[in-house]
């Protein structure tokens, strides 16, 4: 029992904290209250980051003390590493600026040969909605219908830059397991990528399954395109009978590579402050996007735009990013050596 000499110093001091609540919360909303909040998506619009971009736009703000307006600006260019370039160095660090790009920057100082100026594990991470596998196609036309197709016939598979999610993938599959692909590389983003598909410029793609079932959600279900082959870590219920590319490890060194290379599929679409914002305000866009992802109505809105939601919070992507940076040496400069540009063995 509380002896009553001490009743009113516990009130008061109960009193002060939630004060101190209370006045960082309303110091949080009278920043953003009436201001703008702008997500920069380093892919040009109408593919998968961006279409995911603008769902967030259309619900975000609405979990944000203060309520801000939020707005999408397009930046594509090297495959995203142009704006993870201005949201680290250039962007205001204030809290009203956040990004989204390739989940394959992450690891791109382990892997890529792209000048980048940033460091990812200093990222300020607010969250994601989704895991995003990828698959590799291939068109009609190219005489490549099967993974054991692409073993035999040499295809020309378009990318971004060295280091990106579409040139990572082709280039593991070419120098892991000798899949006959010509890599094309400088396409600005994926979906540029693939409108060069369309157009014949390339012969093969391997994407995020989530661009294109947004860009072409008729492609793979009526075999428009030749599925070839799963990038994830199991199967994708989505492209039955499509074999996964772990199902083509024949090693325990090659399984560790695949695991090393393929990790950042589990951030998804990740979501970024530039380093350094306050924690007050890192920590109500976090919260936010937690509350977002649970909410029915940006739930509809997803299921709608054909996005499929298993959200991480931001707290998992830095321990993601720990768990990579902390791989033993040799596995990454193994897996250096897979997604580089060198010849096939």
């Amino acid at each position: 029992m509380v002896p009553s000499l001490a009743r009113p110093l516990i009130f008061t001091l109960l009193t002060c904290v939630g004060a101190s609540v209370y006045a960082r919360a309303d110091e949080v909303a009278d920043f953003y209250r009436s201001r703008t909040l702008e997500i920069i998506v380093g892919a040009g619009a109408g593919g998968g980051y961006d279409a995911n971009a603008r769902l967030v736009a259309r619900h975000l703000g609405r979990f944000i003390p203060g309520t801000p307006k939020v707005i999408v600006s397009n930046m594509p260019g090297g495959g995203g590493i142009g704006a993870a370039n201005v949201l680290y160095n250039v962007s205001a660090r204030d809290g009203l600026v956040i990004g989204t790009f390739s989940n394959a920057l992450l690891t791109i100082p382990l892997f890529g040969k792209e000048p980048i100026r940033f460091d990812p594990k200093n990222f300020t991470w607010i969250g994601s909605i989704s895991r995003e596998d990828g698959v590799c196609v291939s068109s009609r036309s190219s005489g490549v219908s099967t993974w054991h197709d692409l073993l035999k016939r040499e295809v020309v598979a378009g990318t971004t830059a060295p280091g990106t999610t579409t040139f990572v993938y082709a280039a593991m599959l070419r120098n892991l397991f000798g899949a006959k692909f010509k890599i094309v590389s400088g396409y600005p983003d994926g979906s540029s990528v693939v409108l060069a598909l369309e157009r014949n410029e390339v012969q093969a793609v391997c994407q995020t399954y989530s661009s294109l079932n947004v860009l072409h959600p008729d492609w793979i279900p009526q075999r428009r395109v030749n599925p070839l082959l799963a990038l994830g870590l199991a199967r994708n219920p989505s492209v039955p009978g499509v074999p996964a590319v772990t199902e083509l490890a024949s090693s325990g060194a090659e399984r560790t590579i695949l695991k090393l290379i393929l990790a950042p599929t589990a951030a998804g679409r990740p979501y970024a402050a530039p380093p350094n914002i306050p924690p007050t305000r890192a920590a109500a866009l976090r919260n936010a996007f937690e509350s977002m992802t649970r909410d029915p109505d940006f739930l509809a809105d997803a299921a709608k735009s054909r996005i499929e939601v298993q959200p991480l919070v931001g707290a998992q992507v830095d321990d993601l990013l720990e768990e990579i940076f902390s791989a033993p040496q040799e596995d990454v400069e193994s897996a250096r050596g897979v997604v580089s540009l060198k010849s096939s063995p």
